[in-house]
């Protein structure tokens, strides 16, 4: 018997001592549902994924800045484009693979009706409060967050009245702390937290298509990334992400 466990622990440090650590680099908003993912993959396979989440702007500097990623997922095509143009990524592994949409929500007990397309302005609507928002001078969910606001005419009037999160999931959280009145996040932030109800949605025409491209970074395309990769692009990874309320792009 002791033979026998010393054998399995003896089997077990060899494993771990061959299996490899892939480091996804990942935007906020695919938290939840990567998690999940990451955590079908590792039910049958011996590699360490570690997943660190953030602004797309803010982790694509650091993959820049030669932070250790071996993938990148970014909320926004234009990202991706950057660390393309920089040669960070490898351009045959790129696969936009995701889509979202963009919501206004509230605290869950609030008891504000708002509609975009309705009489009064969304910062009347605000009143003395905040609007809750990512970086719209980097972050993806800011940007389009205010090329919508731009599209309806209320930019102007709610510009100063908004409070800037380093990612989604920051202005998020403000508004599940009912800390603000309303937030700028994606569907899937929203279905995520059951603190915050949607008030209204953006239609798709009122800011660029929303689109989570993926790439393996230039020269890390060792077999345990190709493996997690592969399975991060496939139909098991699909199911997953559309049941956190991801839409796929035409390629899946």
């Amino acid at each position: 018997m002791r033979i026998t466990l010393l054998a399995i622990l003896f089997s077990t440090m060899i494993s771990s001592a061959f299996a490899d650590t892939v480091q996804v680099y990942a935007a906020a908003s695919t938290s939840d549902a990567l998690a999940d993912v990451i955590a079908s993959y590792r039910a049958n396979q011996g590699d360490q994924i570690v997943a660190i989440y953030g602004g797309s702007s803010t982790i694509a500097r650091q993959i820049q800045s030669g932070a250790p990623a071996d993938i990148y997922i970014s909320a926004n095509e234009a990202w991706m484009d950057h660390l393309a143009a920089e040669d960070a990524i490898d351009i045959a592994s790129r696969h936009d693979g995701l889509t979202n949409q963009l919501v206004l929500v509230a605290p869950r007990m609030t008891e504000l009706e708002y509609s975009l397309t309705g009489d009064v302005s969304l910062a009347d609507a605000l009143g003395e409060g905040r609007l809750a928002m990512a970086d719209a001078n980097g972050v993806p969910a800011g940007i389009y967050g205010r090329e919508a606001m731009e599209h309806f005419g209320q930019w102007e009037g709610v510009q100063d009245k908004v409070v800037y999160g380093d990612s989604v999931r920051a202005a998020l959280a403000w508004v599940a702390r009912a800390e603000v009145p309303l937030g700028v996040v994606y569907e899937t932030d929203a279905i995520a937290a059951f603190s915050v109800v949607i008030v209204d949605r953006f239609p798709a025409e009122s800011h660029a298509s929303i689109v989570y491209p993926f790439a393996i970074l230039e020269d890390r395309d060792r077999p345990a990334v190709l493996a997690f990769y592969a399975y991060l692009t496939g139909p098991e990874a699909a199911a997953i992400f559309r049941m956190h309320g991801f839409g796929a792009t035409d390629q899946d």
